[in-house]
């Protein structure tokens, strides 16, 4: 009897242990699954984040690649000799093309978060000296402008040579730019391809 008594003991006590066992895998699946599902939802809206961060950088980069190109043309033919009106028209266009990235950079504000998602090399610092550098070599060009305006005939030409540098300057600058950003779209596209692959 005194077995019986045990062999009960022992084989409730093996049926509790049993199902704590049971009870304590059942849990811990669970928790593994809930944290892998979590993962995978992190991934996912992490992935779809930098999916939509990448569209808006190429949407903007490439208008912004088309207006500097567009600068550079006005550029290269402010440089050579114009009349008033023609000057004019020239000076319009910049101030549309200027509205125009002012108003690209007003919508897009996404476009600043793409150094968080990839490495690019015109970060946010970079594009702001950048922006410093453009307007120096803008402000340049228009005082040598109005200098040449009232230069005395014997100075003129040494202004219009300096103002040509000017305006190659700028055309460098912009150019640099230029291929600056297509080296970050380039980036972007083969970072989110390895992402998505």
């Amino acid at each position: 009897m005194a077995n019986e008594g045990i062999l009960l003991q022992v084989s409730a006590f093996s049926g509790l242990i049993g199902a704590l066992l049971t009870q304590g895998l059942t849990g811990l699946f669970s928790y593994l699954s809930d944290k892998r599902k979590v993962n995978s939802e992190l991934k996912s809206t992490y992935r779809n984040k930098q999916v939509e961060i990448a569209e808006n950088f190429y949407f903007v980069t490439g208008e912004k690649m088309a207006v500097l190109k567009k600068n550079i043309d006005y550029w290269k033919n402010y440089n050579n000799t114009r009349s008033d009106k023609s000057l004019d028209f020239l000076n319009q266009e910049l101030k549309k093309l200027k509205a125009y990235m002012n108003q690209l950079d007003k919508e897009n504000w996404k476009y600043n978060l793409i150094g968080l998602y990839f490495d690019v090399s015109l970060n946010n610092e970079q594009v702001i000296a950048s922006n410093l550098r453009s307007k120096a070599l803008f402000l340049k060009i228009l005082d040598l402008t109005d200098e040449i305006k009232h230069a005395l005939p014997e100075s003129r030409n040494d202004l219009i040579d300096l103002y040509g540098e000017a305006i190659n300057e700028i055309c460098w600058h912009y150019e640099e730019i230029v291929v600056k950003m297509q080296t970050d779209m380039e980036k972007v596209k083969i970072g989110l391809l390895q992402q998505l692959t």
